[in-house]
């Protein structure tokens, strides 16, 4: 090989060896998106510390998408996994590479239970919602399926009824202009500051007075007059969306112990206990037209189910839940007592158990 050969020879594996960057600094731009964990009832402003607190975690991930600001579509988008907390609270960060031009931005969380998204497509139509409830949950809600006029014992179903949902942040930062640059720049809001995703559902913690709780198995909730989605371009609940929302009561003080048994006869009288859950929701609808009704749904241990429903439309007005979201409701339910009891499945007895003798063949 002569001197001339081996001189291109060597600057072709010069060329071949030179090292790129994992990314390339033209049209990428770094975002930081903090979520705002402070949510009433869930991770703060308890009512009672020492009632069960509702399950909660941070999202695992955020879906970051720059949206047409006239047609909504997504022209770019990345998923923000590397999650990081500092002074401010929580956050996630990431790269997004799209050309410059102007955007809307938006950003959510998606891994959630029961609240799911539709239309993620498009900044204008995406929506989240919660799913109608299971076919088997029906089954304990006497009080909102009636049999229907055929004999084979199926269920003609009134309204519809569905989850409450789990919270969901969603980050609104409107229209971004996104110039052309040679670095790899950060995107900021507008009016400058952060990102931040805020929670489009609400929790209230709901509690009612109940005697003869010991006579119940279980209990749930029903309340109406509530929207079962809400548009994640801040454009609020859906007002078209009626639904009423399914959730799950606990018994509070005095449900384990302290409880007055009635005498077996129908006579004497049973402790007042404290019923309560905290339940979420994309929303109520306005009053104008819309009550708000609780029906309490109780599974007696003598076989016969029992229901009571309350208007609880001027709940919402009182201080403590426009301040704390907390519906304190001021009225008691009576669950009747059966002929005989000695127990209930929330605080079941066992006086009526006896020792039983027999002969056992080996």
């Amino acid at each position: 090989m002569n001197s001339r050969s081996l001189f291109f020879f060597l600057l072709l594996l010069l060329a071949s060896c030179e090292r790129r960057p994992l990314m390339e600094a033209n049209n990428t731009h770094y975002v930081r998106v903090y979520v705002d964990e402070a949510l009433l009832n869930v991770t703060t402003g308890f009512y009672n510390s020492e009632y069960a607190r509702p399950n909660y975690s941070s999202p695992e991930v955020l879906r970051l998408i720059l949206a047409d600001p006239v047609t909504g579509e997504a022209r770019a988008e990345r998923f923000l996994r590397d999650r990081g907390k500092d002074a401010r609270g929580t956050y996630y960060e990431g790269y997004i590479i799209a050309d410059p031009g102007v955007y809307t931005l938006m950003a959510y969380n998606f891994d959630t239970e029961t609240t799911q998204i539709s239309g993620n497509s498009n900044h204008k139509e995406a929506k989240a919602y919660t799913n109608e409830i299971a076919s088997h949950l029906y089954t304990r809600i006497t009080s909102r399926v009636t049999k229907s006029a055929s004999d084979d014992g199926a269920t003609t179903r009134n309204e519809k009824i569905v989850y409450e949902p789990d919270h969901l942040f969603a980050a609104n930062c409107g229209e971004v202009d996104i110039p052309y640059t040679e670095r790899i720049d950060t995107l900021v809001p507008v009016e400058g500051g952060y990102f931040t995703a805020q929670s489009i559902v609400k929790s209230y913690y709901l509690q009612v007075r109940v005697q003869g709780m010991e006579y119940a198995s279980s209990s749930v909730g029903l309340l109406t007059g509530l929207s079962g989605s809400s548009w994640l371009n801040g454009g609020g609940m859906d007002l078209s969306d009626l639904v009423t929302v399914y959730f799950e009561m606990q018994p509070g003080e005095n449900a384990a112990t302290g409880i007055k048994k009635s005498s077996g006869t129908g006579e004497g009288e049973s402790s007042t206990v404290t019923l309560y859950t905290t339940f979420s929701t994309f929303g109520k609808l306005p009053d104008v037209d819309n009550d708000l009704e609780i029906t309490f749904d109780f599974l007696t241990v003598y076989g016969e189910p029992y229901s009571e429903t309350i208007n609880i439309t001027d709940e919402f007005a009182t201080p403590e839940a426009i301040n704390h979201q907390w519906l304190l409701i001021d009225h008691t339910i009576v669950i009747p007592p059966p002929p005989r009891s000695e127990g209930g499945g929330f605080n079941p007895g066992v006086d009526e158990w006896g020792d039983v003798e027999t002969e056992i063949v080996i």
